[in-house]
């Protein structure tokens, strides 16, 4: 499918050239409003990206029987890509209706724009980590300790900024270690706190760092036991700047997802961070999810490799791991 572009003064003027040009198998992508600046004045301007429809719905004739012609199945398909893709059952007749609302027939490239619009609809993205204290929260094998490391080292090679580590897990030797042993790996300077007064005494040599990076304890049956004590130390971050960031598997089901949101939503939770996105068959649990909560998208992780296997959280992105789709995705990215 080729997209076409266009500008003009506003966005009603740019449709009907477009209109004027294709007539009535111009269907809009995307919309971009902006200002045009010359020495003298400014302009305000409307740039449509806009795809052409087929005239007539495309038809198979099966070999067998040339009296038979398949028409094909718009509702079908939609079907197949929404079970491809894992979206929640209880999305399916939703995103239908999208097919039905014109009561026209659909093209195969139709129903995956349809689809796609549908499952980004309200999915929205933080760009990147502000505040000093980051806080890393979720369920016990989400990759939290993997993901302070990677997120470091983001910073300090990416944004230049100085990083430290702090954990506060650390009842419990496996995870211990495995940060320690990290943390001297990549070089990264690393604390440790296990009650309220120990951190207290850290906070001014954690003052010196643009960013620190808070391993917590996992949400597991020891959770509770532990909760009050980490509460009393996250409330002593929070006397500084601080946000919280909720780790999610990509390999949940939606009930899991919605289970730890709620779990950690006290902490005002700024954002999501997506791992193990290379461990499942679709993302639509995801996008399902982060519309209904709208919890933004911070990092996406898809491998265990430090630091490669980190992306910062966008659309296009996400697009690629999107099964059975015949379009090239990287198209709903034109350049301005």
């Amino acid at each position: 499918m080729e997209f076409l572009s266009l500008e003009a003064s506003d966005y009603e003027s740019a449709l009907r050239q477009a209109r004027s040009e294709y007539g009535n198998a111009v269907r809009i992508h995307t919309r971009k409003d902006f200002t045009k600046a010359s020495m003298l004045s400014k302009q305000k301007r409307c740039k449509i990206t806009f795809y052409l429809v087929e005239s007539k719905p495309p038809v198979s004739v099966v070999e067998e029987d040339p009296g038979r012609i398949e028409v094909f199945d718009a509702d079908a398909y939609m079907q197949e890509l929404l079970v491809s893709n894992d979206v929640p059952s209880s999305l399916h007749a939703e995103a239908k209706q999208l097919l039905v609302a014109d009561k026209g027939e659909h093209s195969r490239a139709e129903v995956e724009i349809a689809l796609l619009q549908y499952l980004f609809d309200g999915v929205q993205f933080e760009e990147e980590i502000s505040s000093r204290y980051a806080v890393f929260v979720g369920a016990a094998g989400v990759g939290k300790t993997t993901i302070s490391i990677k997120t470091a080292l983001h910073l300090r090679s990416q944004k230049a900024k100085k990083v430290a580590l702090l954990s506060l897990d650390t009842n419990r030797v496996g995870s211990l270690g495995h940060i320690r042993q990290l943390s001297r790996e990549f070089a990264l300077p690393l604390f440790e706190a296990s009650h309220e007064k120990a951190l207290s005494e850290l906070l001014p040599s954690l003052e010196s760092f643009d960013h620190v990076l808070v391993d917590t304890c996992s949400f597991s049956a020891k959770y509770e036991e532990m909760k009050p004590i980490q509460d009393a130390m996250l409330a002593l971050l929070g006397e500084k700047e601080c946000s919280t960031y909720l780790v999610l598997s990509a390999t949940f089901k939606e009930s899991d997802l919605a289970a730890q949101l709620q779990i950690f939503s006290p902490l005002r939770i700024r954002a999501g961070i997506c791992t193990k996105l290379d461990e499942t068959r679709g993302i639509g649990t995801l996008l399902g999810f982060t519309r209904k909560s709208n919890l933004p998208l911070l990092f996406l992780s898809d491998g265990q490799t430090i630091p490669d296997d980190l992306h910062i959280a966008s659309a296009s992105h996400l697009m690629k791991c999107l099964q059975g789709f015949s379009l090239d995705v990287t198209q709903f990215f034109p350049s301005a």
